[in-house]
């Protein structure tokens, strides 16, 4: 039997109230020619119970040997197809065309990388919604570094639904050291060595999250240390100007809101916890920007990840 041409890799950790649903819809794709990659640290729940109901080749790892980019490294060197798919355990592709959509974009040899559109589950929050929709648009673009005035935007990628070309990883495999955003990394690299990135707005995958502030000021921790080892730089972050940050950001969620039939009841209900939630973003970024200047004691307490 001949290899597959894709592998979709997907990275597995208490999964279950997800991924039935995840795998369900990737084995409905009008495009066959693939074989599953779930790499599982540790599940305590139904993950490994729901994952032998499918033909998927299952690895399991140790949670303290877990690392974004690490994991998703080790996936593309068990893949045997020349197209490496990496999807999060709780996006659900939305039609039956999003594997084909991806795979569409390979037909330019200078693409590297193809991303899918996000849009946001029912219960999402408003804040999430408004970060989903504006982030992820209904217009296709094809980024190269002839767009650089536009660089913060141009490297932006995705791994929650992505697909990359495998003889571009050989060459520019994920960075282990991020603790996150190593897919935005992978994409600084490959287009500073003159590939191309698309993001393509057919591919969609049903992906939010409601998270608690605790999990909220982790991430954004998280996100400005990563910020920081990429572009190396903490330039315009001050931090006397982040209530006005802030108040901007707000601003942005009641239009959004207005503009999306939320009842009045609903947004007098949802400003107070906006005011507090990018607070909280805010200040997590920002000592993120500054984790090389923290105690040890301290970025182990604000870190998401086990790597201090």
């Amino acid at each position: 039997m001949s290899d597959p041409e894709a592998s979709i890799i997907i990275l597995t950790r208490n999964g279950e109230s997800t991924l039935r649903e995840c795998l369900e819809h990737v084995y409905a794709q009008n495009y066959t020619n693939f074989e599953v990659i779930v790499i599982d640290s540790a599940s305590t729940d139904r993950t490994l119970e729901i994952v032998s109901a499918f033909p998927v080749k299952l690895f399991n790892i140790n949670v303290k040997d877990f690392g974004h980019g690490k994991t998703r490294n080790f996936g593309a060197r068990l893949a045997k197809g020349k197209y490496l798919i990496y999807l999060t355990q709780d996006a659900i592709p939305l039609n039956d065309k999003w594997l084909e959509n991806l795979i569409r974009n390979f037909k330019d040899k200078d693409v590297a990388g193809v991303y899918s559109r996000n849009i946001p589950r029912p219960d999402c929050d408003p804040f999430e919604a408004r970060y989903i929709s504006t982030g992820w648009g209904p217009t296709r673009e094809v980024k190269s570094i002839r767009d650089y005035k536009n660089y913060k935007k141009l490297v932006f990628f995705s791994n929650t639904s992505s697909c990359l070309r495998k003889d571009v990883w050989d060459k520019f495999p994920f960075d282990d050291s991020l603790v996150q955003t190593e897919d935005q990394a992978w994409s600084k690299e490959v287009l500073e060595a003159g590939y191309k990135i698309v993001y393509d707005p057919d591919s969609i995958v049903i992906h939010s999250h409601n998270n608690s502030l605790e999990v909220l000021f982790k991430k954004y921790f998280d996100a400005g240390t990563a910020h920081m080892k990429i572009f190396k730089n903490r330039n315009n972050v001050y931090l006397p100007l982040i209530p006005f940050f802030v108040v901007a950001v707000i601003f942005l969620d009641l239009r959004f809101m207005l503009g999306h039939a939320y009842k009045p009841i609903e947004i007098v209900k949802w400003v107070p916890e906006a005011f507090v939630r990018h607070f909280v973003e805010a200040i997590g970024f920002w000592l993120g920007l500054h984790f090389d200047r923290l105690p040890l004691s301290l970025k182990r307490k604000f870190t998401a990840s086990g790597r201090y």
